[in-house]
């Protein structure tokens, strides 16, 4: 990645990390809809380790 888009994106981090973690709480809330008794932080993790794999699907096909 060149410099310029290096600068860029750095300036972008705080903002990705931001919206990653709303994304975390969407799907969470989504699925205490469905799972009454929800065990929050396995859930966290279950979507965390689904948007690892998306975001590795999504790098092999770009």
């Amino acid at each position: 990645m060149a410099e310029l888009e290096q600068i860029e994106m750095s300036r972008y981090r705080d903002e990705l990390a931001h919206d990653l973690r709303h994304l975390v709480k969407k799907y969470c809330r989504i699925m205490a809809w469905e799972v009454p008794e929800l065990d929050e932080k396995r859930a966290n993790q279950l979507i965390i380790d689904a948007m690892r794999g998306a975001l590795k699907n999504i790098d092999q096909n770009s």
